[in-house]
C-alpha cells in the first residue's frame, strides 16, 4: 500500500469518534478510528464522495 499524500479527520460512522482517513489520487485509502471500527465499501465511497466539497460542507455533520 502506498502511502497517503493527505489526512483528513472524519467522524466514524460506526462509534462517531474522530478517525483519520488517508487520501492518494483523491480516493480514500486509510481508516484509522481509536474504537477499531473497520467500515464497509458503502462508507469508503460516502467519504470519496464528500471529497471536492468545501469543507465546510462535508466537516460539518449533521
Amino acid at each position: 500500500m502506498e502511502a497517503s499524500e493527505r489526512v483528513t479527520w472524519e467522524s466514524c460512522p460506526v462509534c462517531g469518534r474522530p478517525a483519520a482517513v488517508g487520501w492518494l489520487s483523491a480516493l480514500p485509502v486509510e481508516f484509522d478510528c481509536p474504537g477499531g471500527c473497520s467500515l464497509s465499501a458503502e462508507q469508503v465511497r460516502a467519504f470519496a464522495a464528500r471529497r471536492g466539497r468545501p469543507p465546510a460542507v462535508w466537516l460539518t455533520r449533521p
